[in-house]
């Protein structure tokens, strides 16, 4: 009798364990699952805090796939995600310090003209105290590298560069 229960006790503890695993969802079905809810929602509207809880849950959502699997071919992209995110929310010291891992680490990455801009975006107008060498650096960066981008893409670039000494808010105001 004893056996008899033992032993049903066990079964059950080893079901309920399988069935757990079987049932967990994996990261990267998650990620897919967060960007069906970002395209579904379409930018529309919501309360800060309840896009800055999505925000939270999708950042470590990504950062748990990348620390899961470390060469996983979309990692760059996921830590792209992250960047843009912190920015979207407003936390430049976070978006900067994952571009930046981005920028380090995957040098190939196919959105770097982009990240890039990012990086000099936020060094220019996101980091306090703003680093115009910082900015400088990365126009110029982006100018070398990317020698074939659009004429009227180089030129806003050129301007920026000719002006940096000013704050953007300063720089924004020449514009106008």
């Amino acid at each position: 009798m004893k056996q008899t229960i033992l032993f049903s006790v066990l079964t059950i503890l080893l079901v309920a364990c399988g069935s757990k695993n079987e049932d967990a969802v994996s990261v990267h079905t998650r990620i897919e699952q967060y960007e069906d809810s970002i395209r579904q929602w379409g930018g529309g509207s919501g309360t800060k805090e309840d896009i800055s809880s999505f925000a939270d849950d999708y950042i470590n959502t990504l950062l748990e796939a990348y620390e899961e699997e470390p060469d996983n071919p979309k990692n760059p992209e996921y830590l792209d995600r992250v960047h843009m995110w912190y920015s979207t929310v407003g936390n430049a010291p976070s978006a900067l310090k994952w571009a930046l891992v981005v920028e380090e680490k995957y040098p190939k990455y196919p959105n770097r003209q982009m990240l890039l801009e990012s990086i000099a975006a936020l060094y220019d107008n996101g980091i306090t105290p703003r680093d115009s060498i910082k900015v400088r650096e990365y126009y110029t960066q982006i100018l070398k590298e990317f020698p074939t981008m659009p004429e009227s893409k180089k030129q806003e670039i050129n301007d920026r560069l000719k002006h940096n000494n000013l704050t953007m808010q300063e720089y924004m105001q020449i514009q106008e």
